[in-house]
């Protein structure tokens, strides 16, 4: 109950020290608000103290208000034996309206107090119950310091008063009771809510227009760029095939001039090395394939209903085939990146294609290079099987099969397409979840252009055809502050940490706050015993490497080769393709597990930035797109943006394909003539090259240790994973990326400055004297320059806490909490 200022309520016993009942601040349900439209009529009415009814109001969710009778009614106190009920709580009749109105009881002194030597405890038991009814009703615990509502006066503590103030009423008869009359109902407009019609988003035909804004591709996977691949990978084929031809009619190629000549360069390092071009730009094409598929997917013709869960958007076809695109549904794709994983084999198979051959009917005796026939039709089928699947890939990516506006590579662009979604509701409770892909339910979703029902706007999305627009229960709102009078009132607002609590005692609110939640997921090959696995193996192998080869200069006296090493007419030599095949797959095996590694640290550095308890800014979070660059630019941009330990692992990702280039050709088969012996003999410049090189690889693993920033609640493979700590942001509700129809566009209002997103976009750069003459919305967008954020505990558009990435603070609250790392 809601009472004045000057209201108390006291018991008072014989030889018994007082009672003080203050209201609780928690229950602010039953307020004036019930009896201020009462109040007006019951001022001009005559006391009538011959009825007695005592009546409390009901709860604030149960609306119309329904009359009872006093016997029926569960608002109406128990009844004391024995005892003359006390006057009524002010209700007055006028007999000549025959309706009955309610004055608000203005203080407590008004009401008669107990009667000793009589059991308090229903009454007692009677308060407690209507102080705790609203919030039972609305199911929140006593905890809650949150109201449903922010305008909701609340009253300060009664200050007690002396005994003295109090006397007990002398019992008379009860007076007969009038017969009840019906009272005048409250209005309906004043009880009533209004009904929310339900918003659908309906999927909008495509005209001429937005047909020609939509059909965006990513620049790997494009027409031109696919053809240009495609070319260089049939010019590899004619080299090859100009190989075979030309030496097996000429027997061989060029002759033998020893092993530290261009010739030696040209045959034992050279086509390993375009070979190893040829996969990195295909790891590019693979990082927009994994990215962009799930997008393509969702078309109107569509029916894949996984999309967001079981797609992954981080490439994974590194050491081990990726076989997700069979469950997927996209078996061709699927067999194509098993072509793609094969195609990682060129390198060693491409390090023994020319071999040393001792001819002899052909002129003088002497070692002639020659290809060997048998490992360069191999590579024919390898690289032919390659360009079908790169073919696939131009079909299967054209432009007409886009519904993009730009390329999704950061968690900016994921913001853009699910701002206004339906499905958002769906990733309820998954930012706690160790795998969200099997929390969320399968759903047929779409990309393209929407409109709803209720708005005449389109817009760009991703949603589900004909499904209603879930909105959340209600915006956070600021909680009133008390004024100069002690009293509350709805202008007044500030920043109450009760506001951003909700439900301290769920799981789910415990795990948003825990640190082993926050700091509990990395990918096996990461944790703490895996790195120091890898680093105790590392160092072992390289100190037995350099111990077997420098040993009594057993690589550069040469050693037996312990197979025959002579060649036959095909140009096979067993011991020279062991020698030059085992050491390049070696290298390539420690080439290719150094590329999850490098590509985990670019997908987890904007959530590190994030995590630094004072936040980022835009440019270091929301629009990193590390994933969607090549090893180069990663090193470059992350340089320029000062994140050193991806820049370096970048570059080691790149000195690491050296090792299988250099390990399959360093090894010949020599013929010495005084010990009457063939050997196999390093060429000391590589050899040399190769061991500082290894030395670099595996010193390198003592940066991978990742600190707790780089720790995550869970994976980050999959669109849902990333939804799962945007989808209650009100980053989804900020108008700063409202109607934003280019990726530029996006970089100029997250920055503020066009100037620096031209750099993304490759535009031209701006005059020097444009530059301090910023345009209207230059001067609009320069306000998201100083915005910073971070991923930590927010309060999220349904007013209720959750883990994820949010502006660091707010006008009118409280910073984020950023969950503290245990080191």
């Amino acid at each position: 109950m809601n009472l004045q200022p000057d209201a108390q309520i006291q018991t008072v016993r014989r030889e018994t020290p007082q009672y003080l009942r203050t209201q609780s601040l928690q229950s602010s349900f039953a307020t004036n608000e019930y009896f201020s439209d009462y109040a007006s009529d019951a001022a001009s009415q005559k006391s009538d103290d011959t009825q007695a009814s005592y009546e409390t109001p009901p709860s604030r969710i149960s609306t119309p208000l329904i009359q009872q009778t006093q016997v029926d009614s569960e608002m109406t106190l128990p009844t004391r034996p024995g005892i003359v009920p006390p006057a009524a709580l002010n209700t007055r009749h006028q007999p000549n309206e025959g309706q009955s109105t309610v004055r608000m009881v203005s203080n407590c002194n008004e009401m008669s107090p107990p009667t000793p030597e009589i059991d308090d405890t229903p009454y007692l038991r009677f308060a407690i119950e209507q102080l705790t009814r609203d919030e039972d009703v609305l199911g929140r615990g006593r905890h809650s310091t949150a109201t449903a509502e922010g305008n909701t006066p609340v009253l300060p503590p009664s200050e007690p008063e002396s005994p003295e103030n109090f006397q007990t009423p002398t019992p008379s008869p009860p007076p007969p009771s009038p017969p009840r009359q019906p009272r005048n109902p409250r209005p309906q407009s004043q009880i009533q809510r209004k009904p929310v019609r339900e918003e659908v988003m309906i999927p909008v035909d495509l005209s001429k227009d937005l047909r020609s804004r939509l059909g965006f591709v990513p620049i790997p996977l494009r027409l031109s760029m696919l053809a240009l691949y495609l070319m260089l990978c049939l010019l590899m084929i004619g080299a090859l095939l100009f190989s075979l031809i030309f030496a097996s009619g000429n027997h061989g190629l060029y002759d033998y001039d020893g092993n530290a000549t261009p010739r030696y360069f040209v045959f034992q390092y050279l086509p390993q090395l375009l070979g190893i071009i040829l996969i990195i730009w295909l790891f590019v094409i693979e990082a927009a394939v994994y990215r962009s598929l799930p997008y393509f997917c969702m078309l109107s013709s569509g029916r894949n209903h996984s999309v967001l869960q079981d797609m992954r958007i981080l490439p994974a076809n590194y050491l081990l085939p990726d076989l997700t695109f069979f469950r997927t549904g996209e078996r061709l794709l699927g067999v194509t990146f098993v072509v793609f994983w094969l195609t990682s084999l060129t390198v060693p198979l491409l390090s023994c294609l020319y071999e040393t051959q001792w001819i002899t009917d052909d002129g003088p005796a002497r070692f002639r290079w020659t290809t060997v026939r048998g490992v360069g039709w191999t590579l024919v089928a390898l690289y032919i099987i390659l360009c079908a699947g790169i073919v696939h890939c131009m079909v299967r990516f054209r432009r007409r099969n886009s519904n993009l506006l730009w390329d999704p590579c950061s968690l900016a662009d994921l913001i853009c397409l699910f701002r206004r979604s339906n499905i958002c509701a769906d990733f309820e409770q998954t930012e706690v979840s160790p795998e969200p892909n099997r929390q969320v339910l399968p759903r047929t979703t779409r990309l393209g252009f929407w409109t709803t029902t209720e708005r005449p706007d389109v817009f760009h999305a991703v949603g589900e055809e004909y499904a209603p627009i879930k909105r959340f229960s209600f915006p956070p709102q600021p909680m009133a502050k008390p004024s100069s009078d002690g009293l509350l009132h709805p202008n007044d607002t500030v920043d109450v940490e009760a506001q951003q609590r909700h439900s301290y005692g769920s799981a789910f609110s415990r795990n948003i706050h825990s640190p082993f939640v926050r700091y509990r997921w990395a990918p096996w090959y990461l944790r703490d015993s895996a790195v120091l696995a890898w680093i105790i193996a590392a160092i072992l192998l390289l100190i037995a490497f350099l111990v077997v080869s420098f040993v009594n200069r057993a690589v550069q006296h040469g050693f037996a080769p312990l197979l025959t090493s002579l060649t036959d007419s095909a140009g096979f030599s067993p011991a020279d393709f062991l020698y030059s095949f085992l050491p390049s797959f070696l290298g390539m095996v420690l080439f290719l597990a150094w590329q999850p590694i490098a590509m985990y640290f670019r997908a987890v550095q904007p959530f590190c930035n994030l995590s630094q308890p004072t936040g980022t800014d835009a440019r270091h979070s929301l629009l990193l797109a590390y994933p969607a660059q090549g090893p180069i630019g990663v090193m470059v941009r992350s340089l320029r943006n000062r994140d050193y330990r991806v820049s370096y692992i970048s570059f080691i990702s790149i000195l690491a394909l050296s090792i299988p280039v250099l390990a399959g050709g360093v090894f010949t088969a020599q013929f010495f003539s005084a010990e009457n012996e063939v050997r196999m003999v390093a060429s000391m410049p590589g050899y040399i090259a190769l061991c500082v090189l290894a030395a670099i690889y595996t010193l390198s693993y003592l940066v991978i240790w990742p600190t707790r920033k780089r720790y995550l609640p869970h994976n980050i493979n999959t669109i849902a994973s990333l939804m799962s700590w945007l989808y209650a942001s009100p980053l989804l509700a900020d108008g700063a990326l409202q109607n934003v129809s280019s990726r530029a566009e996006l970089v100029e209002r997250l920055t503020g400055s066009s100037v620096q997103s031209a750099t993304l976009t490759g535009d031209p750069a701006v005059e020097e004297g444009e530059k301090s003459r910023p345009s209207r919305r230059q001067r609009r967008t320069n306000q998201g320059a100083g915005t910073r954020y971070a991923f930590g505990v927010y309060v999220g558009r349904d007013g209720k806490e959750h883990l994820g990435i949010d502006r660091l603070q707010r006008p009118g609250s409280r910073e984020m909490m950023v969950v503290p790392s245990s080191r």
